[in-house]
């Protein structure tokens, strides 16, 4: 995570800002449970890994779709600023 970045802990919902930039967003269940996974230092293959086994991934199709939007988003948050920029969301950190 960016150490610049405000994030709040909210139900299902976690909401960030990056006071640097203005950039506010309300994350949905979904993203919020990667933000915290990220948060507590997991690598993007974990996270990959964690959803698939939440969401009761049925077989290779249905993880390499998570896979990819995981890596979607967390490509997003980094372009918005949102993750540390010494630390690449490619390297899943």
């Amino acid at each position: 995570m960016n150490p610049e970045v405000v994030w709040v802990d909210n139900d299902d919902e976690v909401r960030i800002y990056h006071p640097g930039t203005g950039e506010f967003q309300t994350l949905n269940a979904t993203a919020a449970r990667i933000w915290r996974k990220l948060a507590n230092g997991a690598q993007i293959d974990d996270v990959v890994r964690d959803l698939a086994t939440e969401f009761d991934a049925q077989d290779e199709h249905d993880r390499r779709l998570i896979d990819r939007d995981v890596r979607e988003f967390v490509t997003e948050l980094g372009q918005l600023g949102m993750l540390d920029p010494s630390r690449p969301a490619e390297a899943g950190r």
